[in-house]
């Protein structure tokens, strides 16, 4: 049966820019916008529809991989945003950054927690198998939260992902203890006015 609405197929863009407004509490009814450029970024719609983008991800020079960490999660912040303002159901954002040897997985929580992986080595058998399974459940997240991705019958609707950690992250990710929690909205309220 044909879908009941256009296909958006999960897309791969390069050089994605990213930006969104912000309130900015030092100043009266001060803004300052926030941008970057994301490496890679996948999503559905087009590069320039910032709330269709769901995953980030930015490559390093080996000298310069300690500030992928910075930079991603800027992205993805920027990124979850524009998916929250967009009344998006899913608001999950994720990805990583890499310097083709290296590879760290970062996502945010629906509740705004910032969640790492440890460092993956391409090089080691563990971390092969490891930064491949985090792809391969990156991309299956995407499609998973992109509207009709594959024609529907009428009464079937595109699965909800609304628990990332206890559904692909956790699984994936069995090897490590605990996550290491970054920063949560609660704590990011008193950096930067959101409303």
């Amino acid at each position: 049966m044909p879908a009941t609405e256009p296909m958006n197929p999960v897309k791969l863009f390069t050089e994605s820019s990213l930006s969104i407004e912000m309130g900015n509490k030092s100043v009266p009814n001060g803004k300052i916008m926030v941008t970057g450029r994301a490496d890679w970024a996948l999503g559905y719609s087009t590069p320039g529809d910032e709330g269709t983008l769901l995953v980030a991800m930015e490559a390093k020079q080996r000298s310069e991989f300690s500030k992928g960490e910075a930079q991603l999660i800027a992205y993805l912040a920027i990124l979850r945003e524009n998916r929250r303002r967009a009344r998006k159901t899913n608001i999950i954002t994720q990805g990583f950054y890499s310097d083709g040897t290296r590879f760290v997985f970062i996502y945010i929580t629906a509740d705004g927690i910032i969640e790492e992986s440890d460092i993956f080595n391409i090089d080691k058998k563990e971390g092969l198998r490891m930064i491949f399974s985090f792809i391969v459940a990156m991309m299956e997240t995407a499609m998973k939260s992109t509207p009709n991705a594959t024609p529907t019958k009428p009464s079937q609707l595109r699965e909800e992902v609304n628990h990332f950690k206890d559904e692909v992250w956790s699984k994936v990710y069995m090897i490590l203890d605990k996550s290491v929690v970054i920063c949560s909205d609660d704590d990011m309220e008193d950096v930067v006015d959101v409303s």
